[in-house]
């Protein structure tokens, strides 16, 4: 197991509870990248990187005929796709199928689906190269792969600043500023790197994710998501000054600057 699938066992329900419901639209505007694909009959689809299952279980809702497997390499979080999956009509269930397996390493045959979806997640494979070569394996020539991740780019959010200001104030180091390493620089550079993975007819496009926080949900979110692994490790006292702290920063934000706003890319490409 790598440190980041045992990050993601532990903090599975945080994850559920307070970042899934932040980037769950823009997942779920995968589907209409997908529509195409999915509106000529049966199709069999593949989300790479499923975490709670949310989009996994909407394309099942959505296409009567679709037969969906979905991967990802945390069993914690696979344990809240289930329950996702629980949700789905009787009927319609056995179309979902989830399985334990990493990004570079999918346990399928060449050429088994239509369509390759996977939402947040190639900023968090050990090599984005080898996720995309496996999704590429995986498809039928002709088939299609539908992404979105993150991008470089974006101004500061006063509730990060606010919370690095409590972090200070508790002599604490503040966290590493800018993005993930493995962000995409911009569309054009997203199209280059499904290009060099053998994919053709690269198409990307710039987005934006935004969400409105409270300074309570701002509060769960960093403590039980983002930086759960300090808060989890902190000395009850010092933890509860930490949280007042950094909520009375937030109360005094007013709500558009509580709005956090981050640059994204969706895209879309076959295999030849």
């Amino acid at each position: 197991m790598t440190d980041q699938e045992a990050r993601y066992d532990r903090i599975a329900e945080g994850y559920a509870s307070w970042w899934a419901p932040v980037h769950r639209p823009s997942t779920l505007r995968l589907l209409e990248l997908i529509d195409p694909d999915a509106d000529h009959g049966p199709v069999a689809m593949l989300d790479v990187g499923c975490g709670t299952g949310a989009f996994a279980a909407a394309a099942v809702r959505r296409w009567p005929a679709m037969e969906v497997d979905a991967v990802d390499g945390s069993s914690g979080m696979l344990a809240v796709a289930e329950r996702e999956r629980a949700t789905i009509p009787a009927g319609d269930r056995d179309r979902l199928r989830l399985h334990h397996a990493p990004a570079d390493r999918l346990p399928f045959d060449d050429g088994r689906f239509d369509v390759v979806a996977s939402a947040f997640v190639l900023q968090l494979v050990p090599s984005r190269f080898r996720a995309l070569r496996e999704m590429q394996r995986v498809l039928k020539r002709g088939g299609r792969v539908a992404i979105v991740s993150w991008m470089e780019g974006g101004g500061p959010f006063a509730a990060d600043e606010a919370y690095d200001a409590a972090l200070e104030a508790a002599d604490l180091e503040p966290r590493p500023t800018g993005g993930g390493h493995d962000d995409f620089r911009s569309p054009a550079a997203t199209e280059a790197v499904l290009r060099r993975a053998g994919f053709s007819g690269a198409h990307a496009i710039a987005s934006e994710l935004a969400h409105q926080f409270t300074p309570e949900s701002y509060l769960e979110f960093v403590a039980r998501f983002d930086d759960e692994d300090l808060f989890s490790t902190m000395e009850p006292d010092r933890r509860a000054a930490l949280e007042a702290d950094l909520l009375a920063r937030l109360r005094s934000l007013s709500a558009a600057r509580l709005r956090m706003s981050l640059p994204v890319v969706y895209a879309t490409a076959s295999r030849p």
